[in-house]
């Protein structure tokens, strides 16, 4: 596993109902292929993965997802 996959790992799947970003990161987790690394992501996601990362506060949560994602998606996670 890479330390993307490990970022979108570190979110306790018993969470998935807790709120938005836990329950995206549990859908996310859900979709990671383990032994490839690989993960499909759907256009909700691609939508979902910027909004929270630049439109609530800036903390944990957020920066997760720009180390999760930034690699691929670049800076601003995909948003133009």
């Amino acid at each position: 596993m890479s330390e993307e996959s490990d970022e979108i790992l570190k979110q306790p799947p018993e969470t998935a109902r807790d709120g938005g970003f836990q329950g995206l990161l549990v859908k996310l987790q859900r979709q990671l292929n383990r032994l490839t690394g690989e993960l499909e992501l759907t256009p909700d996601d691609l939508r979902r993965i910027p909004k929270y990362a630049f439109d609530y506060r800036n903390g944990g949560w957020e920066s997760r997802l720009r180390r999760a994602f930034e690699r691929v998606l670049g800076p601003k996670l995909g948003r133009a």
